[in-house]
């Protein structure tokens, strides 16, 4: 493995105390006896069950070097260079006496090299200064390519078949899935796609998908949305639509073009119920990608005294699932301006801020949002989003193919509808307020046994009042202030 080199190049170069964390133990301590074949350096493994080993062929534990002072006494005496890998070490690290030890190893025995290996260790302060901390990358996506190239080999040396894909794509999409991965975790999910049935198609990346976020989603801040929509099928919105078309191909590939950014986001601002929810699920539906949702206010609720922890968890999540839309939904309540007094909302946001700035990684950011005048003036400027948009009440023609969209979608016959005179009478209507008006009027004819007709619809709209009618200065106010600053989706 390529991390083993970059890990013996660390030793080599005078690093006296590595810190490694993965869950891929056995792959690393068989990686790190093939290189003490070769190496001048003695490689030991220490465990607390089996004591200390040295990784050659031909020698074997040394049981009484189980206690933790005959350890560190073997090691300072030692004058031939070594490297010693202590597994799941995290435990002793409050320990005054091992703290002292390892001190002691770094001042008089610079020449031998200590690796804590465990799938999670957090220093002491008095250590920090003195270990390196070893970042495992994980697999890029040739690696994983290769490997389900080997697993696919494997199938049809055990079942004699070859290994059946419903299309050319299907395969960079599984790629895409397993990213953000352990090799092991991405093996074990990638073989059992393929055993299954021998098929790799649309229900085996679904699935593929779903693990990967199981494993990864260790604080169930993030919920994966599997109720894709697609833009086709969302009516108006047409400027959105083609922003998001310059923008497929770019966010979904392997490598941008030279001196193009890779698409960071959009804001959606907007009258309640125009669409910018479904909007966000579109996105995610068209480009194939999953769909993650952030409830950005539980951060404060739920895990009091670490939500800036919690909120780093749920961005390297994200990034992980890459390539993914992060939808952030009502955004204004988790970052309002009025609560920027409070320390905290300042710190969160800033974390936000940057990550939103700095990112590199296909997460796209969808954020939506009802009151402007709640949002902090920083998530505004340019260079957090790539654009500000503004989802306004439907038009006419909208509202035409709104209802149209509603009624088809809920087997209603529309051949004797006049939904142009509909659309007319329905002026000031959301899109959520026309879906009401299809289910009401579907709610009358189970009770009255009467068909779907213009009269019903008719006086289901005329009794419905709209909330741009009862909060009407409120949506003008919002209107005219998106005009000049926002661009119309």
């Amino acid at each position: 493995m390529d991390s083993l080199h970059d890990i013996e190049v660390l030793i080599e170069s005078g690093q006296g105390l590595i810190v490694l964390e993965t869950e891929q133990e056995a792959r690393f301590i068989e990686g790190f006896r093939r290189i003490a074949t070769r190496s001048s350096r003695a490689y030991f493994q220490w465990t607390v069950t089996q004591g200390l080993e040295r990784l050659s062929e031909g020698y074997s534990a040394l049981p009484l070097l189980k206690d933790m002072n005959q350890l560190f006494g073997q090691i300072l005496s030692t004058q031939h260079k070594g490297v010693y890998i202590l597994t799941d070490f995290h435990h002793y690290l409050e320990d005054p006496t091992v703290i002292r030890h390892l001190k002691d190893i770094g001042i008089k025995a610079p020449h031998q090299a200590l690796i804590l290996l465990s799938r999670k260790i957090s220093l002491p302060e008095d250590l920090k200064s003195r270990g390196t901390r070893f970042s495992m990358p994980l697999p890029a996506a040739d690696e994983l390519r290769r490997m389900v190239n080997d697993l696919a080999l494997a199938y049809l040396n055990e079942r004699q078949r070859k290994l059946k894909v419903s299309d050319r794509e299907i395969t960079k999409r599984l790629i895409n899935a397993l990213c953000g991965l352990s090799f092991d975790d991405a093996e074990r999910i990638a073989r059992h796609a393929i055993w299954t049935d021998g098929i790799i198609d649309e229900q085996d990346i679904y699935e593929v998908t779903k693990k990967k976020f199981d494993l990864l989603n260790h604080n169930s801040i993030l919920s994966l949305e599997l109720d894709y929509e697609l833009l086709d099928n969302v009516a108006g919105l047409d400027n959105l639509k083609q922003w998001l078309a310059v923008r497929s191909s770019v966010f979904t590939s392997q490598e941008v073009p030279p001196g193009v950014d890779r698409p960071k986001g959009m804001l959606l601002l907007g009258v309640q119920g125009c669409g910018k929810s479904l909007a966000a699920k579109a996105v995610a539906g068209s480009w194939q990608v999953p769909l993650l949702r952030f409830d950005f206010g539980s951060l404060y609720n739920r895990f009091y005294g670490q939500s800036e922890e919690n909120l780093r968890d749920v961005l390297d999540i994200a990034e992980q699932m890459q390539p993914c839309v992060l939808w952030i939904d009502e955004i204004e309540k988790a970052l309002s301006a009025n609560s920027q007094t409070d320390d905290l909302s300042k710190r969160m946001l800033g974390t936000f801020l940057t990550w939103l700035s700095e990112k590199k990684s296909s997460v796209f950011v969808v954020a939506t949002a009802n009151d402007v005048s709640q949002l902090p003036p920083e998530l505004m400027r340019k260079g957090r989003f790539d654009e500000v948009f503004f989802v306004d009440l439907p038009t006419a023609d909208i509202r035409e193919k709104i209802l149209e969209l509603h009624l088809i979608a809920r087997d209603c016959s529309t051949r004797d509808l006049d939904l142009e005179s509909l659309a007319r009478l329905a002026d000031w209507f959301s899109g959520a307020e026309l879906e009401q008006v299809v289910v009401s009027a579907l709610y009358a004819t189970l009770n009255s046994e009467r068909q779907m007709d213009n009269e019903l619809l008719q006086s289901t709209i005329s009794s419905t009042k709209p909330l741009s009618v009862l909060m009407g200065d409120q949506v003008s106010a919002l209107r005219a202030w998106a005009e000049q600053r926002t661009v119309l989706a």
